[in-house]
């Protein structure tokens, strides 16, 4: 794993040695890092003039060496983000002689203000994030929390809204996109297209994420007393802990799930979803699909429906592996279910994201698009 400390330039001591020790009886229940994010606490507000600086970097290097190790129970997507967005905010520092860590509120904002008009707001906020992450880790107080940060990151975003930035979203993979897929693909011989096809099906019906889809294994799937399927999806992003997820899978579903493992003679263990080799075989595979494999068996799908029904994708961008989830969430707000019915069925912790990708369903049913319907 890469490191986030190595080869960056901080103004702190390299010894990660901890010599912390308990002085009151309180901290005997506090564990090393606790014990020294207290003693850093209290040596920060400390006068200047009498402030024990080494011991401070000391404090700072250890606690950011503790971090790292700790590091590796991060997701891999999220360390990758942010040991990036770090590095680049470091080698930012770097070429205007900042230290990066400590980070003043002027210099935070300057390195802000001088990306803003090249990136987007959400990628702004990202940087934020990773320096906040960085200085939480050292023990120290974070640039991002300053009022005056707050404040110009109001005002950038205001900005970009009066330049006509908005937050964009996959393009949708609804249920007219599946059905052309199935009838193109489901009497193919080909393995590719019978693992795309129920891929593609899981994926629209289940709501899943990428990852959850990429991680589903035979073992999850049970089923119920009409014949149905129910997937458990033990870990999402919004919960990492207790019961499992479940969603139903169709009859339908099912059948294009068979019709590929029967092609590919595989038996029903482990991961569902496997690479497809160009000899039209399956070989033995122990890592999940990635989300650009994902994202390759979606963009194809895009370009046969492009090519047998090109008016169902007029104005489309072609689809990522997130499509058939907008597209789901649309299909089903379209269909009359509320709201909280589709945050339920997506596994969203709030009914934001719902609004979002069915902003343009929820404007069709607003109470001054029915009044003024009739009007030519």
């Amino acid at each position: 794993m890469t490191s986030l400390i190595k080869n960056q330039r901080y103004s702190v001591a390299t010894n990660t040695e901890s010599d912390i020790k308990p002085k009151k009886v309180n901290d005997l229940l506090l564990d090393d890092r606790s014990l020294m994010q207290k003693e850093l606490r209290e040596l920060l507000e400390r006068d200047i003039d009498s402030a024990p600086f080494e011991r401070i970097s000391e404090l700072i290097s250890m606690l950011l060496h503790d971090f790292e190790l700790s590091s590796k129970d991060m997701k891999a997507n999220t360390f990758k983000s942010l040991n990036n967005n770090w590095y680049q905010f470091c080698k930012w520092s770097e070429k205007h002689s900042i230290t990066p860590i400590p980070c003043s509120v002027i210099h935070f904002k300057k390195y802000i203000l001088e990306h803003s008009t090249r990136v987007k707001l959400n990628t702004l906020k990202v940087y934020s994030w990773a320096v906040q992450t960085m200085h939480l880790a050292a023990g120290l107080p974070s640039p991002t929390e300053s009022l005056t940060i707050k404040k110009m990151f109001k005002n950038i975003e205001s900005s970009k809204l009066t330049d006509g930035e908005f937050t964009t979203q996959a393009s949708a993979f609804n249920e007219s996109h599946l059905e052309v897929l199935t009838q193109v693909f489901s009497q193919s011989k080909k393995l590719i297209e019978l693992r795309d096809l129920a891929l593609l099906t899981m994926s629209y019906e289940s709501m899943l994420r990428e990852s959850e889809l990429a991680r589903a294994t035979f073992e999850q799937i049970s089923f119920t007393r009409d014949g149905r399927g129910i997937l458990l999806v033990p870990i999402t992003k919004s919960r990492h802990t207790g019961e499992p997820d479940k969603v139903i899978l169709s009859l339908r579903c099912l059948d294009m799930i068979d019709n590929y493992v029967t092609l590919a003679r595989i038996k029903r263990t482990g991961l569902i979803f496997r690479k497809v080799h160009k000899s039209n075989k399956i070989g033995v595979q122990n890592n999940p699909l990635s989300g650009v494999a994902i994202d390759n068996i979606f963009q194809h799908a895009f370009s046969v429906v492009l090519e047998y029904s090109p008016g169902l994708v007029r104005g489309c961008v072609p689809w990522s592996g997130h499509s058939a989830r907008v597209g789901a969430c649309q299909d089903l707000l379209a269909a009359g279910y509320s709201p909280l019915e589709v945050q339920v069925s997506g596994r969203w912790s709030t009914p934001a994201m719902v609004y979002r990708y069915g902003r343009d369903i929820l404007a069709e049913d607003g109470a001054m698009a029915k009044f003024r319907s009739d009007k030519k």
